[in-house]
């Protein structure tokens, strides 16, 4: 994707709920595809956790509202310590699979890669490689979402 790229596509491209009407409403119903959102907010206000639940609620069908797609989870040593919450990620898509059973995957983990990254220039190094991911079919679900946490992690440990 680029610049150029964006200027040719509709402006009604599809949206990802966040489920809060007031954000959404800031948003325009959503976080829009083809485009960089960028989230911010102080460490604990559950920036993770809305990414969690986004990384999930994304496999939900284009009929709820959703994308119908798998995510990509790209997650920043520097913010989880020594590894991401597999335990909260567990929890969010267990509430997904309870709630929307008959409209998820038996586990929606297995349409969720995550890639832990530890400084900027391996950030950098995946970026360059996520075209190449895409093209290969790893999912039932193409990839629809890709989240980084925490960008301003790698940055301001790296650079201060």
């Amino acid at each position: 994707m680029t610049p150029q790229n964006l200027m040719l596509l509709p402006l009604s491209t599809p949206k990802l709920s966040i489920e809060c009407p007031i954000l959404d409403g800031f948003l325009g119903s959503g976080i829009p595809c083809n485009s960089i959102t960028e989230l911010i907010g102080e460490s604990g206000s559950r920036n993770t956790q809305l990414c969690l639940q986004l990384t999930v609620r994304a496999q939900l069908p284009p009929s709820h509202g959703r994308l119908g797609g798998s995510s990509l989870y790209i997650f920043t040593w520097q913010t989880r310590g020594s590894s991401l919450s597999f335990h909260r990620l567990q929890q969010v898509a267990n509430f997904y699979q309870a709630s929307y059973h008959n409209l998820i995957g038996l586990d929606p983990l297995e349409d969720i890669y995550v890639h832990g990254i530890h400084d900027a220039q391996q950030l950098i190094h995946v970026l360059r490689d996520i075209k190449a991911f895409l093209a290969i079919d790893h999912t039932r679900l193409p990839v629809k979402l890709i989240v980084i946490d925490s960008i301003g992690a790698l940055f301001r440990s790296q650079y201060e």
